[in-house]
C-alpha cells in the first residue's frame, strides 16, 4: 500500500515512515520544511519520499494528496505546544493548523475515497477521571486552546470522511523532536536539583512502540 504521511519531521511521523518501510509499504513523508528536518539517525525515513507542504493551504493540499495518489492519509502534524498554544498572538495559528489543516485534508481524502487516520489526544476531555476512557468515549471537556481545536480536528474528519480512524495518544516521547523525558534528561545534566509538578498522572507513551501498533 502507499501512505501519505504528514509531519514526518515530528516524533510519531518519524516512526511511523520508518515502521511503513519496515512492512514493505510506500511512505511520502510531507511536513512544513523545505525538505526532510528530523533526526539524522540513517533510518528510512531520512531517504524516503518527501513532500513539502504546508496543510492550511487548502489548495495545495489537494494538489498534493491527488499527485501523491496514497490509500490512506496518516495526519501526525499538528500544534503540539500546549502552553504556548494559549498565547493570543498563538491562537489563530493553532487553530488553522490543527482545524482548517485537519479539515483541507479531510476534504480531500471524502473526494477521493481515501481512508484517514487522525491522531488526537487525551486533552479532549477535561482529566478529571479516575478510570481510563473508553475508546468510544464521548464525553468531551477540552480544558485549553489545544484541547478544543484537536477535538475540532476530531469532529471535522469523523464528520467529512467515510472511511476513518482516530487515534487519541498521551505523554509522548521518542528519538525525533523535543519530548518530556528528554527535556528531564538534558536538565540533569546541568541541575544537582529538578523541580516538576507532581499532581499529573498519565502514561508515557513511546512512539516506536505507538507506530507498531497503528
Amino acid at each position: 500500500m502507499r501512505f501519505f504521511v504528514t509531519g514526518v519531521g515530528g516524533q510519531l511521523g518519524h516512526d511511523v515512515m520508518n515502521e511503513l518501510s519496515g512492512r514493505g509499504h510506500e511512505g511520502v513523508g510531507s511536513d512544513i520544511a523545505p525538505s526532510y528536518s528530523g533526526i539524522a539517525d540513517g533510518t528510512p525515513v531520512t531517504t524516503m519520499p518527501y513532500v513539502q507542504l504546508d496543510i492550511t493551504d487548502k489548495e495545495a493540499v489537494a494538489k498534493t494528496i491527488r499527485e501523491v495518489k496514497p490509500d490512506a492519509v496518516v495526519h501526525c502534524a499538528a500544534w503540539t505546544a500546549v502552553d504556548a498554544a494559549e498565547d493570543e498572538e498563538n491562537r489563530e495559528k493553532v487553530r488553522l493548523v490543527n482545524v482548517v489543516g485537519t479539515q483541507n485534508i479531510a476534504d480531500i481524502c471524502k473526494e477521493l475515497g481515501i481512508k484517514m487516520m487522525y491522531i488526537s489526544t487525551d486533552y479532549v476531555f477535561d482529566g478529571q477521571g479516575t478510570t481510563p476512557w473508553d475508546p468510544d468515549c464521548k464525553d468531551y471537556a477540552p480544558q485549553n486552546v489545544y484541547g478544543q481545536t484537536k477535538l475540532d480536528g476530531e469532529l471535522a474528519v469523523s464528520g467529512t470522511v467515510d472511511k476513518f480512524f482516530i487515534v487519541r495518544i498521551a505523554w509522548v516521547f521518542g528519538k525525533n523532536g523535543k519530548n518530556f523525558i528528554r527535556t528531564m534528561v538534558n536538565l540533569g545534566k546541568t541541575h544537582d536539583k529538578l523541580t516538576v509538578v507532581s499532581d499529573q498522572i498519565g502514561t508515557p507513551t513511546y512512539t516506536y512502540d505507538l507506530a507498531r501498533r497503528l
